[in-house]
């Protein structure tokens, strides 16, 4: 592969992110032509880290990795669909030991999540093809610094740290 764009890794203490995550799966399948072995690489690789908790990816890429990954495939239980992920995959890191404030996700199943079962929900005509709410949702309100925890208000008032 040519290179890898690196997005914000996190907000800060995990304060919010400026853009939210709307659903906008569309459930295609993936064309080879650009979903290639080198990414299926990149995902494997990262899913093997043992600090790496799960990794979020369109239900279409977990489908393509469940057909295409060969040898040891236990990093498949770490790669999660997830609506939204239509153009790029999310890393969750495991809370590091010290960090006792930190929250983790629940335990999660070790098995492939690569049985036909498992990927049946994503691929459904309700989840393909959404019926519109009656009513469209009132955006949210920006969160104010008031509303952010205290260890974020830490982090906004420390200025440029000098290790």
């Amino acid at each position: 592969m040519p290179g890898i764009l690196v997005g914000d890794i996190g907000q800060p203490r995990g304060g919010p992110a400026l853009s939210g995550h709307a659903s906008h799966q569309v459930g295609l399948d993936i064309d080879p032509k650009v979903f290639t072995p080198a990414h299926v690489l990149v995902l494997r690789d990262a899913a093997q880290e043992p600090a790496v908790q799960r990794i979020f990816v369109n239900a279409a890429i977990k489908k393509a990795l469940c057909r295409e990954a060969r040898g040891d495939r236990s990093w498949l239980s770490k790669i999660r669909p997830w609506w939204g992920h239509d153009y790029h995959f999310h890393i969750r890191m495991r809370c590091p030991a010290s960090a006792g404030e930190c929250e983790g996700q629940p335990s999660q199943s070790e098995d492939e999540g690569c049985k036909p079962s498992d990927l049946a929900y994503w691929f459904s005509d309700g989840v393909l093809h959404p019926k519109p709410p009656p009513e469209p949702p009132k955006p949210k309100p920006p969160m104010t610094l008031a509303q952010m925890p205290a260890a974020c208000k830490v982090v906004l008032h420390a200025g440029d740290a000098k290790p």
